[in-house]
């Protein structure tokens, strides 16, 4: 199983990254589930009548208040049953002829991130760099599901990457590239392909490779192919 969790601001792209990594796997013969951290959130308001196609306000109402009340009962209740969900799918994976990938499209808050690195998953955070996204000031914005995205959109990549996060997508090129961009990520961070290089990790992150990183690895590499040459004259 390999699990795969999706932070960042809302209405960066997650859901529509998200569906482009499900179709990329399957075509890829994956076997796929979405499995949000709001999963049991969700069927306890089903469960209690708050379904979101029979009442969206409530349903949204119930969720925030219910949530939140759980949460400060326990900040772990959510994460607990998210992850009973994801143990019942190791244990049917074991019959399962083909790879299972796992895809959370809705990690907001930090033990949700401590959880996905506990366990090995590949954590991303999604920025919508030069893309405008909608309502960007707006008051539902200051939820404090969004606090821990809005505090670190603004972050170096380098620092995200320090804090739990392994890759740093851009979602602000054109849509019909992400089809491509999925079948990389598929084939490059689910298989023992993972390149680390620059090369690699921009066509992951979706964005352009930086030149001066891509110069300094080469020296390195020129440098280590110098030293294997010294130490086999010096062996002679």
């Amino acid at each position: 199983m390999i699990v795969v969790g999706l932070s960042g601001k809302a209405r960066t792209g997650k859901s529509h990254l998200t569906r482009e990594l499900f179709s990329a796997a399957e075509k890829l013969g994956w076997d796929v589930e979405v499995v949000p951290f709001a999963g049991p959130l969700k069927r306890e308001a089903a469960a209690n009548g708050y379904g979101k196609d029979v009442n969206p306000e409530k349903y949204r109402s119930y969720c925030q208040e219910h949530g939140a009340a759980m949460r400060a009962e326990d900040p772990d209740h959510w994460v607990k049953l998210w992850f009973k969900d994801i143990e019942k799918l190791a244990e049917s994976e074991k019959e399962a002829t083909n790879p299972l990938l796992v895809l959370v499209d809705d990690c907001r808050y930090r033990n949700e991130v401590d959880i996905l690195n506990k366990y090995g998953a590949v954590v991303t955070f999604v920025k919508h760099g030069e893309r405008e996204i909608e309502d960007p000031k707006g008051e539902w914005r200051k939820h404090e599901s969004e606090a821990i995205a809005n505090a670190l959109e603004s972050f170096p990549d380098a620092d995200l990457k320090r804090s739990g996060y392994n890759y740093v997508i851009y979602n602000d090129g054109d849509p019909e590239d992400l089809t491509k961009w999925a079948t990389n990520f598929i084939n490059k961070v689910c298989t023992s392909d993972d390149c680390p290089c620059e090369a690699c990790t921009s066509t992951i992150e979706n964005r352009k490779a930086d030149p001066g990183i891509i110069d300094n690895e080469l020296r390195n590499l020129l440098d280590q192919i110098e030293d294997l040459e010294d130490d086999d004259h010096e062996d002679h």
